[in-house]
């Protein structure tokens, strides 16, 4: 990001130097204009508004661009947390799971392959089977209040 910030910078000051370099100031000489430094005209052109001007429209279109990528980087890291934080309160809650029984089923947890987690408002929740994990994400409050119920005991 910090490149093309500085990229598009480049871009900027080197059209900008150019626009300049090539406007009045030099030694040529175009069809009944002369450049020798004794005419009355201005040497900024309000046309197309001041090179300055000009230089910081680019600019604010450059942070523009800048902050809305900065935008979706946060976002994107903050749903990477939020999996990261499920995947934590599954590790460390399994290791004292209060339930040896699906939430659904009843049948004992691992007699059908892996437990499934699911984790909601930060509780783990563990159910025998993939089959059992549409029933808890209906009314996963129910659940939830299951495995509290057990941990409190």
């Amino acid at each position: 990001m910090k490149k093309k910030l500085i990229v598009m910078f480049a871009v900027v000051m080197g059209s900008s130097s150019s626009l300049w370099l090539s406007g009045c100031g030099g030694e040529h000489e175009h069809a009944g204009h002369d450049h020798d430094g004794d005419h009355d005209h201005p040497h900024e052109s309000n046309e197309g508004g001041s090179t300055e001007n000009q230089l910081t429209g680019v600019l604010d279109g450059a942070m523009e661009t800048a902050e809305k990528s900065a935008g979706a980087a946060v976002q994107g890291a903050t749903e990477g947390l939020d999996q990261m934080t499920e995947a934590a309160i599954s590790k460390a809650q399994s290791m004292n799971y209060p339930l040896d029984t699906c939430v659904i089923s009843g049948e004992a947890l691992g007699s059908m392959g892996d437990a499934v987690d699911y984790v909601h408002q930060d509780t783990l929740i563990k159910v025998c089977c993939d089959h059992c994990l549409p029933d808890v994400k209906k009314d996963p409050s129910k659940y939830v209040a299951l495995v509290k119920t057990a941990a409190a005991k």
